[in-house]
């Protein structure tokens, strides 16, 4: 009890977790965000591509604080947590909107063609999501493409041709897609289910392959096409029936980070070194 017989008006009041607002809690999420914007900027660095990494990054924040708010805009609830999330997207928004004007001012409007090229992968994704389905394997894969626009958006305000970026984007997807499917037959085989080995392979295969065809028109390095040939290792180690040790899901994620980020790396360095 306060003085007078009241208790604290606090006393009651829920605490609002901020950063549960401010950033989504989805490892794969960050690391397909974060795959391509280092890539580009990499390989490109331009003060334009710095302004569409910014938009890119506040872009992507702005859509867990839009979608609690809309979640809940026809319920009247006035509690802070929803108040807050509202603020936070208008705040992401404007982050996006002024980046996005910076970026259009420095490097023009050519720029923005891959972000609008690859929209309809980024609707499919925000459609599954809105209905808490974006665990589906089609939200998975057009997730990861609609991200991976902001690599050759990157290269092109950095002066780059239209064919090496565009090779940009071939050589995340050669990254994500057998990235997806490892993660989704890992799950899977971590739970006790059957999984198709075969199908995992295939991707690995078929992005060595698309890869090596961009390193034979010197569109790639060739330690990307090794690094790609690392996680088909690492995909068969993972999958093996002898050799996995069973692990958790969290544990997973961080992994495919770590390799995401090596694969960026490995990449920037054999462009920088001309291998």
């Amino acid at each position: 009890m306060g003085r007078r017989g009241y208790a604290p008006l606090s006393s009651n009041r829920p605490r609002v977790r901020l950063r549960t607002i401010v950033f989504p809690i989805e490892h794969g999420g960050w690391g397909f965000l974060t795959e391509p914007l280092l890539l580009g900027l990499g390989v490109a660095p331009s003060i334009g591509g710095l302004a569409l990494a910014v938009m890119t990054v506040a872009t992507f924040l702005l859509r867990h604080p839009l979608k609690m708010f809309l979640r809940n805009r026809h319920r009247l609830d006035t509690s802070p947590r929803y108040r807050i999330a509202g603020l936070v997207a208008l705040l992401y928004a404007s982050v996006a909107g002024s980046a996005l004007a910076a970026a259009v001012s420095l490097s023009g409007l050519e720029p923005l063609i891959p972000y609008v090229a690859l929209s309809p992968a980024l609707a499919v994704y925000a459609v599954y999501d809105l209905g808490n389905e974006a665990r589906r394997i089609l939200p998975e894969l057009a997730g990861p493409a609609g991200l991976a626009a902001s690599a050759p958006a990157i290269a092109l305000a950095g002066g780059w041709s239209w064919p090496a970026a565009a090779a940009l984007w071939v050589i995340m997807m050669a990254r994500s897609v057998p990235s997806v499917s490892y993660v989704r037959a890992r799950l899977r085989l971590e739970r006790g289910e059957r999984i198709a080995r075969g199908r995992v392979w295939l991707w690995h295969v078929l992005a060595v392959a698309a890869v090596g065809a961009l390193y034979a028109r010197a569109l790639s390095p060739f330690l990307t096409v090794l690094a790609l040939v690392a996680l088909a290792g690492r995909a068969g180690g993972g999958l093996s029936s002898h050799r996995r040790q069973p692990v958790r899901a969290r544990y997973i994620g961080f992994t495919e980070l770590g390799f995401g980020l090596g694969y960026v790396i490995i990449t920037v360095a054999g462009f920088r070194l001309g291998f």
